[in-house]
């Protein structure tokens, strides 16, 4: 009789355990070649809303480096970023090279002032920044060590989507993103997409997301949120084995 009960509690435990075989697996490596990682910079911008639209209907969360000076007069769009589960990071005040990068200072000074504009309006505080036009060539070493000692977290990326050279051609935008995807996946490695709010196009971004979902290698997309081993071209992530 003992027996019996012990193997009835046993069997009910099992039934009311609320843990899936997918919730018990062990959780994918941050550049887990599966992982797609979308970003979008530059923006808010007054076509953040419907990107933002195409993100809500494949229910795909992303990151987004905010520029301040595109801050004003946008902050509901930036209230609906945070809102709807997407990362908030940071991409300086002005996207001007010589403004940006004159000294260490002024380069961390904007990450600082964006950082503050963004805390105030949307009350989270991002210390994820992406340089304009990427890392290289303008971060200088001195540049990186005070972007580090302020406490900032640099991210560039390994896809271009090239959306601002081919603004108005949707077809050489996503050949352009589908071919790198193929390359990352054979070298297994995530895959970091860099877009821009004022480029890329809702068709664009719809037929990415589709068709990277419908491809048989279980791409997932997420955020840049929580991951410790930012990628930039001086760190760039090695490959997943």
């Amino acid at each position: 009789m003992m027996r019996k009960r012990l193997i009835l509690f046993v069997l009910a435990i099992l039934l009311i355990s609320p843990l899936s075989h997918t919730e018990a697996a062990t959780p994918k490596a941050y550049n887990d070649r599966s992982l797609i990682y979308l970003t979008f910079d530059d923006g808010p911008h007054r076509q953040t809303g419907a990107l933002l639209d195409v993100l809500k209907k494949h229910k795909v969360k992303a990151t987004f480096f905010i520029l301040g000076n595109n801050i004003k007069g946008n902050e509901k769009m930036l209230r609906r970023i945070v809102a709807e589960g997407h990362l908030i990071a940071l991409h300086g005040m002005t996207h001007d090279r010589h403004k940006f990068y004159r000294t260490p200072t002024t380069a961390v000074r904007e990450m600082q002032d964006v950082q503050k504009l963004v805390f105030k309006v949307t009350g989270v505080k991002s210390n994820i920044v992406r340089t304009p036009y990427g890392s290289d060539p303008y971060m200088t070493l001195a540049h990186r060590r005070a972007m580090t000692k302020a406490g900032f977290q640099m991210w560039d990326w390994n896809i271009d989507s090239l959306d601002y050279r081919y603004k108005t051609d949707n077809r050489r935008v996503q050949n352009q993103v589908f071919a790198r995807l193929d390359a990352n996946y054979k070298a297994r490695i995530a895959s970091i997409i860099l877009t821009h709010d004022h480029s890329i196009t809702p068709t664009a971004l719809d037929y990415i997301i589709r068709n990277a979902k419908a491809k048989k290698r279980g791409y997932e997309f997420g955020t840049l949120h929580g991951l410790k081993n930012p990628h930039n071209f001086f760190n760039k992530w090695k490959p997943h084995r």
